[in-house]
């Protein structure tokens, strides 16, 4: 991980730095769309070829971004962004030197390699440099800055492409990030904090990574090269074998993690109703996102014969509602909470359907103009969509998870990008025939785009579906409640030490109707997720110590010693603590702020102390009803703390008598 106190101005400036390697990869994807009708006339090449260049990069990018995210957490993530970074900025160059066009299609290649390494250091390190709001504030900015970058790589290409400088006509577009990427890999160096290995290091799954390239790569060539191809066997064949590619994936991942080693992908990330409800939202939505812009730059340049920069400008009205929507998004979200998503996917639906009306109503006609109001509208629900989107996904993941997190959560809007460019572009030259006309496109266009509309809507349906209590900004039942609450909650975690904690409130089971804990189901998970965390981390002790006593620290209010001093406290009290069968009071050293609210809490509500001091045989972390019983307790705790006098004063009684009643 990356060595950073949390938030803060490093962090921001981090952020800063980390952003504009994002910027440029996104960007670069939405230049490339601009330039195809160029590329395909400079290379004389079919524009199946051309395509290619596009399929190239999103296959391999897709293929590789959980194993990049993977091991961003074993060797580092600045190391693994500043590599992808080199590897980016290298076939980039290569790109704008190809002569040829399977030059070029081996250079976009790597460039998603490069991509895919880079991307996922992204979120990862957002992810463990900040907390609560500024996380959920981090989170927006990262959604503006993607939205935007993909949204301005149409109106970049476009300028690029009229403005033509030397004579390179369509290299621009490529060549451009060989400065940018320098540049940022400078800042890098001189601005992000050193890598703080994990001690011990995770097991990278090699195998894992393998057999999840293979999944992808069987699913997704064959949809996005099959139509070009006139759908040979051998594409059928791929097609029905990577279902079976995919079981041999989470078998292994399964196995892996009975053995007590580091999975690619921590299959119990998906027990969080929010993260697996929240991947298919966010693959419908980049499917709809991307399978419309697609059509649309079929329908502007290739079937109206609008120029690159006339393109980009009818492109204006729909990146400025998506940056309007993107800095507000936040703000709107504490309001209406994941409904937000739903809002955004309402309104970008209406702007779809409102522009392929307007299309169809206009015709070979069409100046372009008049698909500026439609465009804002379906900006404005596309950026309240995406930037809540993030936050609903990853917000309540563990920092060890957040590189394979990320990369799933990358590939999965990779995956809705493939179906979109794939399944739409099929449906559109389907609707197409053989026509070649402006009118027989503009009737195609307009025919298509309703699909993009409908799967936006069946996205806001299933935002409904997603548990109660989920925030877009990835708010946890602990920062709504009293801070004294809150670190009642952490103190009464380091008081067992953490091992006892599979048994604590195990006999609250019994007493909780299924109806009850279905709902307690639903709860926020985060509210839990240090105590899960730990779980996941049993065999890596420095670094959910680490972790827990960064968190602790904060949230009770006392001072944050160095990262050396907190590891030293908190494993003398955690050793002393494994050597007890029922826990053991706080050391005053450790933070007295967390010992006088543990004070306080079993001092004037002894009736939680049944709960607390019974340590009953209890299930293993890995018993689904686990994460229910610890929101359970967590909801009654702060239900009882909320409703109790403010700390004043440091109660009469000690810690010790406190546990005594």
């Amino acid at each position: 991980m990356v060595s950073t106190e949390r938030g803060g101005g490093r962090g921001w400036v981090s952020l800063a730095v980390i952003l504009a390697g994002a910027f440029m990869a996104i960007l670069d994807v939405a230049v490339v769309n601009v330039a195809m009708p160029s590329i395909h006339s400079d290379l004389h090449t079919s524009f199946g070829a051309v395509e290619l260049v596009v399929s190239s990069y999103t296959l391999l990018y897709a293929s590789f971004l959980v194993t990049g995210g993977r091991l961003g957490d074993v060797v580092g993530r600045k190391r693994m962004f500043i590599t992808g970074l080199a590897v980016f900025t290298t076939a980039s160059a290569l790109c704008g030197l190809a002569p040829g066009i399977h030059i070029l299609v081996a250079a976009r290649a790597l460039q998603g390699v490069g991509g895919a390494l880079l991307y996922p250091q992204v979120l990862a390190i957002i992810q463990v440099t900040f907390d609560g709001p500024e996380r959920a504030r981090a989170l927006g900015v990262f959604g503006c800055v993607v939205g935007v970058a993909a949204i301005a790589g149409q109106i970049v290409g476009g300028l690029l492409l009229a403005w033509n400088p030397l004579g390179l006509d369509w290299r621009p577009a490529f060549l451009i990030n060989v400065p940018i990427g320098l540049a940022t890999m400078v800042a890098t160096l001189r601005l992000l904090p050193p890598d703080e290995p994990l001690e011990p290091r995770p097991h990278l799954d090699w195998r894992g990574s393998v057999l999840s390239v293979l999944t992808l790569v069987l699913f997704i060539v064959p949809l996005l090269m099959g139509r070009d191809a006139g759908w040979p066997a051998w594409m059928l064949l791929s097609l029905a074998a990577a279902p079976l590619a995919a079981a041999l994936f989470l078998r292994h991942e399964r196995r892996v993690a009975e053995r007590g080693l580091d999975p690619l992908i921590r299959l119990t990330l998906f027990r969080n109703r929010g993260f697996a409800g929240g991947v298919p939202i966010a693959a419908m939505f980049s499917f709809s996102y991307v399978g419309f812009m697609l059509v649309l730059a079929m329908y502007l340049q290739i079937g109206l014969g609008f120029s690159a920069l006339r393109a980009a400008l009818v492109y204006t009205p729909n990146a400025l509602g998506f940056l309007i929507t993107s800095l507000l998004a936040a703000r709107i979200a504490r309001l209406l909470g994941r409904h937000v998503l739903t809002l955004g996917y309402l309104v970008a639906a209406v702007g779809l359907c409102s522009v392929a009306a307007t299309s169809a109503a206009q015709g070979a006609g069409l100046g372009g103009w008049e698909l500026a109001l439609p465009l804002f509208i379906a900006g404005l629900g596309q950026g309240l969509g995406m930037t809540p989107l993030i936050g609903t996904i990853i917000g309540t993941l563990a920092p060890r998870d957040a590189g394979a997190g990320a990369g799933v959560v990358t590939t999965t809007l990779q995956v809705g990008n493939a179906l979109g460019v794939a399944l739409m572009s099929l449906m559109f030259f389907t609707v197409l025939g053989d026509g070649t006309s402006h009118a027989a496109y503009a009737s195609a266009f307009s025919q298509v785009l309703p699909v993009a509309a409908l799967v936006a809507l069946t996205a806001a349906f299933m935002v409904t579906r997603l548990p109660r209590g989920t925030g877009a900004s990835g708010n946890a039942l602990l920062e709504r409640l009293p801070g004294h609450a809150t670190g009642f909650a952490y103190s009464m975690y380091l008081m067992t030490g953490g091992r006892i904690g599979d048994r604590l409130f195990h006999e609250i089971l019994g007493q909780v109707t299924e109806r009850r804990e279905r709902e307690i189901r639903e709860a926020p998970r985060a509210a839990g997720e240090f105590l899960v965390y730990h779980f996941e981390s049993a065999h890596h002790d420095a670094a959910w110590l680490t972790y827990l006593t960064r968190e602790a620290l904060a949230y009770g209010g006392g001072p944050v010693p160095h990262e050396a001093e907190r590891r030293a406290v908190i494993q003398s009290q955690v050793d002393e603590i494994r050597q007890r069968q029922t826990g053991g009071e706080l050391r005053p050293e450790l933070d007295p702020e967390l010992l006088r609210l543990l004070t306080f809490a079993l001092t004037n509500y002894p009736r939680l102390l049944p709960q607390i001091t019974r340590m009953a045989t209890g299930l293993g972390p890995d018993d689904p009803g686990f994460t229910a019983r610890w929101e359970l307790f967590l909801q009654q705790l702060g239900d009882l703390l909320h409703a109790g006098p403010p700390i004043t004063s440091l109660p009469r009684a000690s810690a010790s008598s406190g546990g005594q009643e």
